[in-house]
């Protein structure tokens, strides 16, 4: 006789780590909202990223709010809210309404809706709407909502991603920026004629509109220069990385020099583990997987920039294109600096101790090694710190 299976308990599985959750969530994009509400005589607004559609018929949506946040529970008691949605060019916006403020509409053109809620006259789109359900879940609560009334103009949207905000580019330019990227870092560009965006569209098989976009950002990246004469030029590699990389040290001794002292030993913790990826991508001294190491370099110094609470400084570290630089380093090499992974661990330490003078010491010292071995990639004229 057969016998039946015994059966099994199910496993227990260990509570996911929060710092973890916050990281991989953070790779989720998304827009960016103000929610408005008044209460009595009171306007309430909040900057949010957790707004979702959520039927057609009817019309609903829904909106995840911290239930600590004041403006929760004006929302909460008023049951009426207004999505105000953000376009590209106001993350001033968004920052005024994340923080604690006396008067957070001081110098915001506002309007009334329909409920008497403030709508804020210049958002990208705005959706009028009213609590039809909440609950609580964890430490946010959600708002299941009717919407009332709705307009949009033109425009994009601003983005959220990963602790920072963006914005989102058309395919196109995405493209046309990453194949005149990929033409200039491997030198497949003469490297003294002028660059018009004109002859470089068909290159880029992409629009000229696209290509134009393309050379803008790489003159932000610094890998394109403009000539009197010529116009828009290649900026030696050499001299390209030698900006970006002190202009990223300049960012981290600023940032250093703000924080208030010794670093929380939970993001002592959480930074060791981004530290320590770079490592698991090298063996012998050779890089084994070339993007997942430049993916963890790239992680450890935007969180070190992330340590100010300030996205434009995180923009602003985006704009220096450091991983686009070293990619076109390694691209001839797989080995990597000899002091990447130790020093990383090093600046980690120093900053644990509040030691500024030694995190001044140990950065500098790292933007050495790392532009000699960008020399070493691509040649030209290294300059020390």
């Amino acid at each position: 006789m057969d016998q039946a299976p015994s059966e099994q308990a199910p496993m227990e599985q260990a509570p996911l780590d929060q710092t973890l959750f916050r990281h991989v969530i953070g790779h989720f994009a998304s827009g960016v909202a103000v929610i408005t509400t008044r209460e009595g005589d009171t306007d309430h607004g909040m900057t949010v990223s957790a707004v979702s559609s959520l039927s057609l018929d009817p019309p609903m949506l829904l909106v995840c709010a911290h239930t600590k946040a004041p403006t929760h529970a004006a929302l909460h008691r008023a049951g009426v809210f207004c999505v105000n949605v953000l376009g590209e060019n106001q993350e001033h916006l968004a920052s005024q309404f994340a923080g604690p403020r006396a008067d957070k509409f001081a110098g915001v053109a506002h309007e009334r809706g329909a409920r008497g809620m403030p709508v804020l006259t210049d958002a990208l789109a705005v959706l009028e709407c009213e609590v039809v359900e909440d609950i609580v879940g964890g430490t946010h609560r959600v708002f299941l909502a009717r919407v009332l009334g709705a307009r949009a103009r033109e425009g994009s949207p601003l983005a959220y991603f990963r602790g920072g905000f963006g914005r989102f580019e058309p395919a196109r330019h995405t493209v046309a920026h990453e194949r005149l990227r990929d033409l200039v870092v491997s030198r497949r560009l003469p490297p003294d004629t002028g660059l018009r965006a004109e002859d470089l569209a068909p290159l880029l098989d992409t629009p000229v509109a696209a290509a134009h976009y393309a050379v803008t950002r790489l003159v932000g990246e610094g890998l394109i220069g403009r000539d009197p004469e010529r116009g828009h030029v290649l900026v030696p590699l050499a001299r390209a990385s030698v900006d970006a990389f002190d202009g990223r040290l300049a960012l981290e001794i600023g940032v250093a020099a703000g924080l208030p002292g010794p670093l929380d030993p939970a993001a002592v913790r959480q930074w060791r583990e981004i530290a320590d990826r770079a490592g698991k991508h090298v063996a012998h001294g050779r890089i084994t997987d070339t993007d997942g190491y430049l993916t963890a370099i790239e992680e450890f110094h935007e969180y070190l920039i992330g340590l100010a609470g300030n996205p434009s400084l995180r923009r602003i570290y985006r704009r220096l294109g450091t991983p686009g630089l070293m990619a076109a380093a390694l691209s001839g090499s797989d080995t990597p600096s000899a002091h990447a992974v130790e020093e990383h661990h090093e600046i980690i330490d120093a900053f644990a101790a509040g030691d500024f003078a030694g995190i001044k010491r140990v950065l500098t010292l790292h933007n050495q090694h790392t532009k000699q071995a960008q020399h070493h990639g691509v040649g030209g004229e290294a300059t020390a710190s």
